[in-house]
């Protein structure tokens, strides 16, 4: 059972007593001030044996922030207070009074944010105790959090229930998904949360996380503070409904730790404030590109070589993390730093890996996946160097020799369960599956002249860095589960060396499921069509690497239309989450009909992690 107690009343006692001690004139500025408010609920991150980190944001800078817990509530600590470095909004922001392009923002305009945290330690174990946090502003007004629970590390042996997801990505979905979760579970009962990746869709837009208007932000989702009203038709045999329901999310991140991965929408592009936010996330380069291109300008720009100076430019002209990696407390011991990390909770090892690239278009007179706009073939400070790979994990690469140092230590070797989190896999039947995760071939063609007349892109099948390089180390390592997203799905598979395959990341705008006899990917058959490309590696239906999938066990909600059952589920009606238990192994899915909001929450799929283990 959860504990929401509001201290307002004692708040409020305090703040009228100071009040009539203060002069009038300054009585009266504190009337005109708006009441502080607290841009997030705390939530919690990177718990240790005895402690947990509690994180939170406000729109003010203010002074006095503080975290209190304990069986009493009377444990307190003063919050680390820092300003978020890269958020902003722009004209295609949905925040405050803004609904279309350009009311209020005309252009790039950072957005103050403040970020707080604060440690709760003397934890023990399994034991849950309140929390809540407080804020002052500039102007002396106190804000105070509901309150709520928190624990650190479960032990080991401890039963956990954990929660499976991915692609929020400011799906309207979304918050009926986390609403329903809380609804089955209760509040408090969900102990952590693995999210492969994609957490909102631009990750340095600021109302993305906070305070979207049409109430699809990140933390009111996980935090039941949203208000998304979803417009649904339901038949039966007889009647035909229509309803609106409003949904708020749930308080899940207020009582468990997250646990995210990076996915491509946690990846901003080329930095430049002179273009929208939308334009900066859709244009990053290689690193390598733009450390070749520091060379031509170093000596103008860093005349004295500066290391930190080289770096920033670099950062700034390729891709960057900078805001994820700002807002999230995760282990940093790697060379990763947060991007990819591993740690022991309770019975599970988890290994979070940065396993992604930039999405681009399939249309081939583009700069895509594929090609490069032909406005642009001379001109490589434009290019986009087709679905390019963030962080490499290939064999011999900084990721992966790290994945091998955590494969091969005690505490992986003597997990009961081992996890892998990742973005995108090497396995799947979303439209994202194709192309493989290969670093992308240039190909440049050129005339009898010399003249560039296409820059193009190539994806070998067998060159899926994925497939050939971390499978294999992870079914020797003995892993049981690997949790991936992307294509906005739910299937899974089982691999030959019995890993199992879970994408449970149906939170709407799914992107199709793609089977033989059921829809061929867009992604596949434009390049598959085109006697430039080798057909060969690019699968225009099921998966690449011909794993086949799972029926689920229990009852299959959608069918092909011949009424057989379908291994997936690729709807926009239809809102899935999973839990693994860590009890017994077990990992269940479930779905919701946001058609009909009295419909039941459906168990329609259960495996076991450990059969073949114990």
């Amino acid at each position: 059972m959860s504990i929401r107690i509001r201290r307002l009343s004692l708040v409020l006692g305090l703040s009228l007593a100071l009040v009539s001690a203060i002069p009038a004139s300054a009585q009266e500025q504190a009337e005109e001030a708006p009441a502080p408010v607290l841009l997030t609920d705390p939530f919690l991150q990177m718990p240790t044996e005895d402690a947990v980190s509690v994180v939170w944001f406000t729109e003010f800078e203010g002074s006095g922030h503080t975290l209190t817990w304990g069986e009493n509530l009377d444990q307190t600590a003063v919050a680390t207070t820092m300003q978020m470095s890269r958020l902003a909004e722009d004209r295609n922001s949905f925040v405050g009074e803004q609904t279309q392009a350009g009311q209020v923002y005309g252009g790039y305009t950072p957005r103050p944010v403040w970020r707080h945290e604060a440690i709760a330690t003397g934890l023990e174990a399994d034991v849950r105790v309140p929390y809540f946090v407080t804020s002052v502003d500039e102007n002396g007004a106190e804000v105070v959090s509901e309150t709520f629970t928190l624990q650190p590390l479960p032990s080991p042996g401890q039963p956990l229930q954990i929660l499976l997801t991915s692609d929020n990505q400011l799906m309207p979905m979304t918050p009926a998904n986390m609403q329903r979760v809380i609804d089955f579970m209760g509040e408090g009962e969900i102990d952590a949360v693995f999210m492969a990746g994609d957490l909102q869709n631009i990750p340095d837009r600021a109302s993305e996380w906070f305070d979207d208007n049409r109430g699809r932000a990140f933390f009111p989702a996980l935090q039941g503070n949203s208000a998304t009203a979803l417009e649904r038709t339901f038949a039966t045999d007889e009647l035909t409904f229509t309803s609106t329901t409003t949904y708020t999310g749930g308080p899940v991140i207020q009582h468990a730790p997250l646990f995210p991965a990076v996915g491509n929408h946690e990846v901003m592009g080329r930095f430049f404030t002179g273009q929208g936010i939308g334009e900066q996330y859709n244009d990053p380069q290689p690193r390598a590109v733009a450390e070749a291109r520091y060379e031509t300008v170093a000596e103008i720009i860093n005349p004295e070589n500066d290391p930190a100076i080289r770096e920033q430019w670099i950062i700034n002209n390729s891709w960057n993390t900078i805001t994820y990696e700002e807002i999230f407390t995760l282990p940093d011991e790697g060379p990763g730093r947060e991007t990819y990390y591993a740690m022991e909770y309770g019975d599970v090892y988890l290994i979070s890996l940065f396993s992604t690239r930039i999405w681009r278009t399939p249309d081939l007179s583009s700069r895509g996946k594929y090609t490069e706009a032909g406005r642009d073939l001379n001109n490589p400070h434009n290019w986009g160097y087709g679905d390019f790979i963030f962080e490499d994990i290939s064999e011999g690469s900084e990721q992966y020799n790290w994945l091998v140092e955590q494969l091969n230590s005690e505490a992986f070797q003597n997990a009961r369960i081992k996890v892998v989190l990742l973005h995108q896999g090497a396995h799947g039947l979303g439209d994202n599956a194709n192309p493989v995760m290969a670093h992308p071939q240039q190909i440049i063609d050129r005339d009898e002249t010399g003249a560039i007349t296409a820059v193009r892109y190539e994806y070998p099948i067998e060159e899926d860095i994925v497939w050939r390089d971390v499978m294999p180390l992870l079914e020797d390592a003995g892993v049981h589960l690997m949790h991936q997203g992307h294509s906005h799905l739910w299937y899974r598979f089982e691999t030959e060396g019995g890993i199992d395959i879970l994408e449970t990341s149906n939170v709407g705008n799914t992107y199709g499921c793609y089977l033989p006899g059921y829809r061929e990917r867009g992604n596949a058959t434009t390049p598959a069509s085109d006697p430039r490309f080798n057909a060969d590696n690019y699968v225009v239906a099921g998966d690449p690497h011909g794993l086949e999938p799972i029926l689920p066990s229990i009852e299959a909600p959608l069918s092909y239309e011949n009424g057989d059952p379908l291994p997936c589920i690729d709807s926009n009606n239809l809102t899935v989450f999973s839990i693994m238990e860590t009890e017994t192994g077990t990992v269940r899915s479930y779905y919701f009909d946001t058609r009909d909001p009295q419909s039941e929450i459906v168990l329609f799929d259960e495996f076991n992690l450990l059969d073949d283990a114990e």
